[in-house]
């Protein structure tokens, strides 16, 4: 084979297909302090014109968002995940209440490093309970850079022992987001008896960000960006 053959240039169709996918998968965040109403309402317009999954916004913006998409997706406890099991779960039902599909919620990571995962049982059993009637996907962010891989592999269990539908890497708030290393712990640790999805969320800015952790088995991933997704 010649070693200086030209690798053949994408077609219009393929180039389609991995649009499609980065669409289908991705969760498009809308949550800096400073996201103003134009911005929100931009976000659920390219939500509906491309398919993206969802967009991803603060409880205040859940109302607003659904006027221009039904693909709401509400942050809970966010960014630090420490709030009382009460006041989150008081959250997330305002927040699916007034139209939100998806919920991610950080859990108490804090109590979780501090041995205590008890909290955490608490507040997503009572999520996932409202959740389940009303038809809304809850997902739980672990916060994973503050974590040994040992820990990242009991709170992805037992987060999906509560009956999450995905475990996440990262709020994007803290000093680092996904890593394949992270991920990789985070597939491994809920194969089998602990199936759940693994969204990867932090410092995925690029195309090959996204079609690395797609790549190696997430279902989701969560970035503010889109076109620089795109090939």
């Amino acid at each position: 084979m010649n070693n200086n053959q030209i690798e053949p240039e994408a077609t219009p169709d393929d180039r389609a297909t991995a649009v499609k996918r980065i669409a289908d998968s991705l969760d498009l965040a809308v949550l800096k302090p400073t996201a103003t109403a134009a911005e929100v309402r931009a976000a659920c317009e390219m939500v509906n014109r491309y398919g993206i999954k969802s967009v991803c916004v603060p409880t205040s913006f859940v109302c607003f968002a659904t006027l221009y998409t039904d693909r709401v997706c509400a942050v809970v406890g966010f960014p630090h995940g420490n709030t009382t099991p009460f006041t989150k779960t008081v959250e997330a039902v305002e927040a699916m209440g007034s139209g939100a599909k998806e919920i991610d919620v950080v859990v108490n990571y804090g109590r979780l490093l501090d041995g205590d995962p008890g909290p955490i049982r608490t507040e997503l059993t009572q999520i996932v309970a409202e959740a389940r009637p009303r038809g809304a996907i809850v997902k739980a962010i672990l916060e994973t850079c503050y974590y040994t891989p040992s820990q990242i592999r009991d709170a992805s269990r037992l987060c999906a022992d509560c009956g999450v539908d995905y475990i996440k890497t990262s709020t994007g708030v803290a000093p680092h987001g996904a890593t394949p290393d992270v991920v990789r712990i985070m597939l491994d640790a809920v194969r089998g008896d602990y199936w759940c999805g693994v969204k990867a969320s932090g410092g995925i800015n690029t195309y090959a960000d996204a079609v690395r952790y797609l790549d190696m088995g997430c279902t989701r991933i969560g970035s503010s960006k889109f076109q620089e997704l795109l090939p």
